[in-house]
């Protein structure tokens, strides 16, 4: 768990900090599905007190990205039972979201979601894997944001953010994504949106995420089919 405690600075809150330092390390794979988060040790490594460490991860848990263990808490860890539950609640309301949105269409939501894809364009110039996965979050981060229903959006930061960490980390690699693929995506989603037609946005979004569905169950069953043969050989 290589972190280090210049990643903080004293002048500004501390525990918002602590939130953005975990979460990049969960993100990069620092600290990997299942593994614990020792509060004690954390404190040690970043030069924080136990309880402000206790509040990030409370932040964490609420996100998704940490669970509890008892007394303890560790990365969350889906199974695909898991994934495929959190896909079926995102395809009832991430689409609704959307139809949301495009009825409540401004300029600052045009805007920070252009930014949002311009940044996806460029990591994918760049072949960032992290990079891109990080800023198709915030796109999507910043539709939930923007549509007026503020229960709904709290809801989809936390059922979602653990898939772009499965992403990340378990499933994670340039060479299993199709980045041209994802910003045309991506891309669709924004242009419908911008028609302020609601159920165009909707129906739009909802055919991309059973299609997203489709291949992330298939591919959690390979690698966890793969992972399973390694560890019964030798």
């Amino acid at each position: 768990m290589p972190l280090d405690r210049k990643h903080i600075d004293r002048s500004k809150p501390v525990r918002h900090q602590a939130v953005s330092v975990l979460e990049e390390a969960i993100f990069h794979g620092r600290i990997r599905p299942g593994e614990e988060v020792p509060q004690l040790r954390l404190s040690k490594l970043l030069g924080l007190s136990q309880p402000s460490i206790r509040e990030a991860l409370q932040e964490l848990e609420h996100r998704g990205l940490v669970v509890k263990r008892g007394r303890s808490r560790a990365v969350t860890n889906l199974s695909e039972q898991e994934l495929g539950d959190i896909y079926q609640a995102r395809i009832l309301l991430e689409p609704f979201a959307c139809r949301l949105a495009a009825y409540h269409w401004c300029e600052k939501m045009d805007d920070e979601l252009e930014q949002c894809l311009d940044n996806m364009r460029q990591s994918a110039h760049n072949r960032d894997y992290v990079g891109h996965i990080r800023q198709d979050l915030e796109f999507h981060r910043t539709l939930w944001k923007h549509q007026p229903n503020g229960q709904l959006g709290r809801l989809l930061n936390v059922l979602c953010t653990p898939l772009f960490a499965y992403e990340l980390v378990w499933r994670g690699g340039a060479g299993v994504l199709d980045f041209a693929s994802n910003l045309r995506q991506t891309g669709r989603i924004l242009m419908a949106l911008r028609t302020r037609d609601g159920e165009r946005a909707e129906r739009l979004v909802r055919r991309i995420l059973e299609r997203f569905q489709r291949s992330d169950l298939a591919d959690y069953h390979r690698l966890k089919w793969g992972n399973d043969s390694v560890g019964t050989q030798g």
